[in-house]
Parts: structure tokens; sequence; C-alpha cells
């Protein structure tokens, strides 16, 4: 069989011109920090071979952050938001073949350039700020995903998607995510907060809820270089702690003893660990309330008591993050089939979510206002439709489109609401279908009407 070499030439042409079209018009308000020498550089480094084909990584990576920045959320969406349609099996295909250690260097590379840029704007007295929180992300029942992740149990039985655990940490300053572990549902937030340890830089504060305060815990966060702010285990008595030094009443230096059944474990650990306690008054979901913080940070003169509590209530800014990453980015709930290709999609959607606070911090520095004063769902908005108008534009007008929305983001500014309170309620009541108890694919065979 005779091939003929003008078809072939017009064949590798066409996929040219389309890999070309696919790079140029996806995401360009973010193209300028995701070069396409530095993702080579990546792959390199990894040793990863790849041919010149219609999803080159470069193209995949920028197709699965655009996923994440689109409002369905879906893979497709972000195919169709730049002109194509169809190929889902390419689309699948190239997802699969990218390794997640690509999206976890490139991960990497994006907080390294942040620090360099904005590194100081992170720091307190020193200290880099790190607010560290869980929460639970769904996905398909997929029987490899409830294998690996598994489901929660209740008296009413399984639930009805597998559930995974997962931790972030955030520069509450910047608003970056610099670490994240994600783990069967069955993990502790400690032991995935552990695997996060090599991530942080040494006299990072660490900022968390009750759910990692423990001697144990603070001997631990010591051990590796790290301070912390946390509210005290609620079942620590206060009152029974051997007071070493007293700054006053309700600002003191204590002795905190480690459980017996933790030195058993681990022969190392010390019989207690010296913890400076702080009582504080606050409102917490609009009741006023009385607790007790605990922290590493012993100088009174150097770390004052109301700048210790002021830092604790920024902690919240954790929450508001994990919101944007669950609900404007889309991890909620995961599309992906596979475990690999969930860790990939977190990682599209983290390093999405670090691109649109990057992009935020220079449109602060830019107009000298402060980065969290501005809308991160604004951001996001004319992030999209900025992609689609620099898709269009000639390369001479590029330049003067990223500066322009640099300023539209800086204008997008949240309006300063005190004391806002908003319930945890649903005023709008959801459809009222059936729960269905099997898969779709079991509900189709069960019910298919023969001809």
């Amino acid at each position: 069989m005779r091939i003929n070499k003008k078809n072939v030439n017009k064949l590798r042409n066409r996929i040219k011109a389309t890999r070309q079209e696919l790079e140029s018009n996806q995401l360009r308000a973010v193209k300028r920090m995701i070069t396409k020498n530095r993702i080579e550089h990546i792959c390199c480094e990894e040793d990863y071979q790849y041919r010149e084909r219609i999803l080159t990584p470069r193209a995949t990576i920028l197709h699965m952050i655009g996923a994440a920045l689109s409002r369905e959320g879906s893979f497709q969406s972000s195919w169709h938001n730049i002109g194509q349609i169809g190929q889902s099996d390419i689309l699948s295909k190239a997802r699969k073949r990218l390794p997640v250690k690509i999206w976890n260097n490139l991960n990497q590379w994006i907080n390294e350039n942040i620090d360099k840029e904005f590194g100081e704007e992170a720091k307190w007295r020193g200290h880099r700020v790190i607010g560290v929180d869980g929460t639970c992300v769904s996905m398909s029942d997929e029987a490899e995903l409830s294998e690996h992740y598994g489901k929660s149990k209740s008296k009413f039985g399984l639930s009805r998607f597998p559930i995974a655990q997962m931790v972030f940490a955030f520069t509450l300053k910047t608003r970056v995510t610099v670490a994240h572990q994600i783990g069967a549902y069955k993990l502790s937030e400690q032991e995935l907060l552990r695997r996060m340890y090599a991530q942080m830089n040494t006299g990072d504060l660490i900022i968390g809820d009750r759910h990692f305060a423990g001697a144990n815990l603070y001997v631990e966060y010591r051990q590796y270089g790290l301070e912390f702010i946390t509210r005290t285990h609620q079942c620590l008595k206060v009152d029974r702690l051997k007071r070493v030094k007293e700054y006053s009443k309700k600002d003191f230096i204590a002795e905190l003893p480690l459980m017996l059944e933790h030195r058993r474990e681990n022969k190392d650990l010390p019989e207690y660990v010296l913890v400076r306690i702080i009582e504080v008054e606050a409102k917490l979901r609009g009741k006023a309330e009385q607790f007790w913080l605990i922290t590493s940070l012993l100088d009174a003169k150097k770390y004052p008591r109301d700048d210790i509590k002021g830092l604790y209530k920024r902690r919240w800014t954790v929450e508001t993050l994990i919101e944007e990453q669950k609900i404007w980015l889309g991890s909620d709930v995961l599309r992906s089939k596979t475990a690999a290709g969930i860790s990939k999609e977190i990682y599209a959607r983290i390093i999405a979510g670090n691109l649109i606070h990057w992009l935020i911090l220079k449109a602060a520095r830019k107009h000298k206002i402060p980065a969290k004063q501005i809308s991160t769902s604004a951001a996001t908005r004319l992030i999209s439709h900025y992609s689609i108008r620099m898709g269009d534009a000639p390369k001479k007008r590029l330049s003067d489109l990223y500066e322009e929305l640099l300023d539209k983001i800086a204008l997008s500014i949240i309006p300063f609401r005190p004391n806002r309170l908003e319930p945890r309620f649903k005023k709008r009541d959801q459809k009222h279908y059936s729960i269905l108890h099997t898969t779709r694919a079991r509900w189709r065979h069960d019910h298919v009407i023969d001809a």
C-alpha cells in the first residue's frame, strides 16, 4: 500500500495548526505566568517524554485549569469556552497521560515565584502566617474511588458517594495555598497535616482550631521548627496547669503535660511542653464567648497579647478560602473517575486559585490597595472574560489588555460590612426527587424496555 505524502503533510499541518490554535486561545490572561518553556523544563526535569499531539502538556494543563474557572466546572465546558466541540476521548486520554508529578512540580514552581514576589507581604514579625483547616470532598460513585477513599458511615448506612478527607494550608495575608493533602475519609486531619510538615518553612506560624491542638502535636510542630497558635483542646483543664511565669491572670506560661499513651508510643517525647496560654473574649456566630488560646510565642514583649488575639481572629480567612476552593473552583464534587485523576483535578483547581490570587496581588500592588479588599469571585469572572478577549486580540494588544485586567481587578472592591452575620440555612427548597439507591448503570439495566 502506497502512502500519499501530500495527504500526510496536510494532516500534519492541520494538527499543527489546531495545536497552535488551542495553545494560543486558552486562558491568555494567565499564560504569561505558565509559559511554554516552563512546562517543557518541568517535563524535562521529570524525564517525561511526549509526542507532539494536538493536546500538548501545556494545552492539557490550561484545559484543566480552565475547567476550574468555568461556571460549570466541567472539562467539556472548558473545551467549549475556547470554541472547540466534541473530542471527549482525546481530552480524557490527554488528562490521563500527564503524570501527577508534573502537576506537583508546576504547583511548587508557582508557589516559589509568588513567594519571591510577595513573600515579605505574607509575613508577620518574620513569621509566615499560615492557616490550616480540613474539609471533605465528594466524587463519582466509582468502584476504584470507593476502595481508595472510602465512604462515611452513619446510622443510615454508608454514604452514596466516596468521600475524601483534605487539609489545606494557606498564607493568611496573601491567601495562597502553600500545601495540601488528600487522603481516605478515615484518615484524621492531624495525620494529613503531618504529611505537610516537609512543605513548611522553618519559622512558619501555624494557626489552627481545636482539631490541631494537643501537647503531642505541639511537640511535633516545634521539632519541625514551626510556631503555633490554636484554641485549647476541649478536654484541657486550664486551671489545673502548673504556671511557670505569669504576665497577668489571663496571660501566662504553663507546663502542658503529654498523655502517657503518647509517651509509650514514642519514648523520645518529653514529659511536658512549655506553652503560653491567653484568655480571649470574642463573638462567635453573634454570641459573646470566652475561650483560651495556646501558643509557642512565649515572649510577651515581642508578641503582645492583643496581637496574638488579632492573629487568631484572621483564622476565619481559612473558611472563606476553602469556600473559594469548593464553590468557586468546583472542588466540592470532583469529576474524575480514578484516584490519579482526582489528584490531578485537585492540583488544577489549587493552581487556578493561586493564579487568581497572584493576579489579585499584582493588581493590589499596582494600585496600592490591600489585597484582602479585592473580590475573588469578581477576579475569577474577569479572568475568564479577558481570556476570551485576549484570545481574539492581536499580539500588540495583549499587554494593554493585561494591564486593563489588573485595573479592573483592583476596582472590584468588597464593601465594608462590619459585624455581618449570615445564617447557615437554605431558604429555597430543593427539587423533591426520590433518592437513587443504586448506580445509574444498574438502574438503566433494570428498567430497559425490550423492543
